[in-house]
């Protein structure tokens, strides 16, 4: 409770409450021995998959998620109720006096809800609200800033048909060698919003949906897109974009975009890109990427968005998250958190840039964590991408070279995307393209990590994570495990 206090100094204070519920707990517990058995190894190699197994025929795939959604939610609102209906939230001093009847505003997927509560009360919630698992300050989340590339080295420069960023990372060899351009695969982007008129992006924006601070809907449909700062269509750009402008720019041009808008200019809360992340797990988002996010230096197992990442790992959707642009030592929530695909920016010359987070987190105490495993120490990010000089679409029809791990996260989401693509030889049987939940997200997140070319420390470390994104190794290990067909 004091570092809520001391992060919010005004009288009325805005709060995330996660619910407790037993089969919430008992996920979070679960999702934590999986992901601590895969931390201890120190070969990014030994993070593969195994060997692929028929789980589930392709076309019972989609049935399998919309009934873990399902079931999510509803695990999500048996945590919210209880807390719903109690008596401290109906009559705290906030809800007296807004004669609000203390409403909270539900947040299913994460088990949680936001509510405002005066300053006075906060000290008597863990013993009035005792079906209250954890309580998050509902932060504002800034923009990410603008990082205009200036001079540009020659190897940048020079490019003419193709940003550096897609080459570097392996999609350009995996568009020739697997024909997979990210066919069929459906990315969800948490951002600024889009500028779907874009040339780079015309026909590629499949969804949108725009979220107020409270996390309200207030438009829906790709007629109502648009972008706040140009953040967002610049990201979309790297997952998504064609050569419009000469270049190629997207890793994944042939994939379809649904985009969130939870950022305006001056930024959005958490509970906005909570409901964004809701919103994108309903609409069967294949990976979500989310380049955003707020310092923070004390993530805990559990933390704000701990819930939710857990959700849409649940239900087959990896969520590639950017790591900070404040350097070494420092790191942004989300993408601290422990079950984040957290990623770094890398420069041309396979260097991480200075601004690119990084932090070893030690976890001292968790209910989500078994006594045995504390504490707990892991790094962020996991692992590097491209992330400086990053050429892609802006608003208002231009383009622009950007620098930031913003940058670099819609790499690793096109990478996913790619590897997901829906090709004629990919359709008549992949096992990845078959696989649904916890076995679906998993394999993603080893096949990307696993396949990384090491820099830095041997073994991972807060500067590079496990090491670079490399996309043709991880079809190489996919395709020799059975994930994906060979020729």
């Amino acid at each position: 409770m004091e570092r809520l206090l001391d992060e919010q100094a005004q009288q009325t204070l805005s709060i995330i409450v996660q619910g407790r519920h037993e089969g919430l707990r008992q996920a979070i517990v679960e999702a934590a021995e999986r992901a601590i058995e895969r931390r201890a190894v120190t070969n990014a190699a030994d993070l593969l998959p195994p060997p692929a197994q028929e789980r589930l025929a392709g076309d019972k795939a989609v049935a399998r998620h919309a009934a873990d959604v399902h079931a999510l939610r509803k695990t999500g609102i048996k945590a919210i109720e209880p807390m719903q209906e109690a008596a401290f939230v109906r009559f705290s001093r906030k809800a007296r006096r807004a004669d609000e009847g203390g409403r909270m505003r539900a947040l299913p997927l994460a088990g949680a809800a936001a509510m405002e509560i005066d300053r006075d009360d906060l000290a008597q919630l863990p013993e009035a609200l005792p079906q209250a698992l954890a309580v998050f300050a509902n932060r504002r989340v800034p923009v990410p800033p603008r990082m205009r590339a200036t001079a540009l080295p020659p190897e940048v420069a020079q490019r003419a048909t193709h940003a550096w960023g897609i080459e570097a990372s392996g999609a350009l060899a995996s568009w020739g060698a697997f024909e997979a351009r990210g066919q069929g695969a459906r990315v969800a982007v948490l951002d600024t919003g889009v500028e779907p008129s874009h040339p780079d992006l015309a026909g590629k924006v499949a969804g949108f949906a725009e979220f107020d601070a409270r996390g309200r809907l207030v438009a829906q449909g790709v007629d109502a897109a648009w972008d706040a700062d140009g953040h967002g269509t610049h990201v979309c750009g790297t997952i998504a974009g064609g050569r419009a402008s000469g270049r190629w720019i997207g890793m994944a041009p042939e994939c379809k975009l649904l985009v969130a808008k939870v950022l305006g200019k001056a930024g959005g809360t958490d509970e906005q890109i909570l409901k964004g992340m809701e919103w994108a797990v309903a609409e069967g988002a294949d990976v979500i990427n989310m380049s955003l996010g707020g310092l923070s230096f004390e993530p805990s197992v559990l933390d704000t968005y701990t819930s939710a990442l857990i959700a849409a790992r649940q239900a087959g959707i990896p969520c590639v998250v950017s790591v900070g642009n404040e350097g070494a030592q420092t790191s942004g929530s989300p993408g601290n958190d422990y079950f984040a695909l957290a990623v770094g920016a890398m420069d041309v010359n396979d260097r991480v840039a200075a601004f690119s987070a990084g932090r070893t987190q030690i976890v001292e105490e968790s209910e989500a964590i078994a006594p045995r495993n504390l504490p707990l120490v892991y790094s962020k990010p996991d692992l590097g991408a491209p992330g400086v000089q990053v050429y892609s679409c802006i608003g208002r029809q231009r383009w622009e070279h950007l620098n930031g791990t913003s940058m670099a996260a819609p790499h690793v989401a096109g990478a996913i995307a790619v590897l997901l693509s829906r090709t004629p030889q990919a359709k008549k049987g992949a096992a990845l393209l078959k696989l649904a939940g916890w076995d679906r997200s998993d394999t993603l997140i080893q096949l990307i990590v696993g396949s990384v070319v090491d820099r830095g420390e041997n073994g991972p470390d807060h500067r590079f994570g496990h090491g670079k994104l490399a996309l043709l190794p991880a079809f190489g290990h996919a395709i020799d495990r059975g994930y994906l067909p060979k020729g």
